[in-house]
């Protein structure tokens, strides 16, 4: 399945949608499918589902490649709640709570950050050993959490050279480069410290490129 053609046309349907204020940039759905395929991510957490845009897609290439994922979320707000029956097209497929503390006793391979959540701190008995981390956007102070509780870690700040197409959200200047996201390795194994590598030269490289177009 096409990964950018499946980002993109998912973004472009949220644009729409009520509450599409906060919904996760076009470049960090792209990344999180990039991250699901290459690990073979089996169990997913996020952190703060909104109004659907980050689960809807994930789930959309989960049935169309049979991937197998446990998708859990997390939720308390009225709005969103109602939402996410609206718009998230393999609804039943989440598990959902209201808190991390709230959650089952099982272990996540991806967590994905895209809200606030009080129980953060409970998050060291819900993954596996080597974890991923996937921060949308530029939230400093839930990165820095991440980052503090796990010492052990590998940490880019993934970006694009892309700048905001016509049907962004909150109608976005168009001369502005779509947000990213924070790739947070815990625990990094051989393959996970490849990727960042990658990442990091990437992300160097674009901001080089940025500053050189100025």
């Amino acid at each position: 399945m096409n990964i950018k053609k499946l980002a993109k046309h998912n973004y472009k349907s949220f644009c729409s949608f009520e509450g599409s204020d906060y919904i996760a940039s076009e470049f960090a759905l792209e990344t999180l499918l990039k991250l699901v395929t290459f690990f073979k991510i089996k169990n997913i957490l996020e952190v703060g589902l909104g109004i659907g845009s980050v689960a809807d897609t994930i789930l959309k290439l989960d049935q169309k490649e049979n991937l197998g994922i446990d998708y859990v979320g997390t939720e308390m707000n009225e709005f969103c709640l109602n939402a996410l029956k609206k718009n998230v097209f393999h609804f039943e497929k989440i598990q959902l709570f209201s808190e991390i503390k709230d959650l089952p006793s099982k272990k996540f391979q991806l967590i994905i950050i895209d809200g606030s959540d009080e129980s953060l701190n409970f998050i060291r008995e819900k993954i596996e050993k080597s974890p991923i981390f996937f921060v949308e956007g530029d939230r400093k102070e839930q990165t820095e959490k991440i980052l503090n509780l796990f010492p052990d870690h590998l940490y880019v700040n993934v970006i694009t050279l892309q700048k905001n197409p016509s049907y962004a959200h909150e109608e976005r200047d168009l001369n502005s480069y779509i947000g990213g996201g924070q790739l947070i390795f815990v625990n990094p194994t051989t393959a996970m410290k490849i990727y960042w590598v990658k990442e990091k030269i990437g992300t160097f490289l674009k901001r080089k490129i940025r500053k050189w177009n100025k």
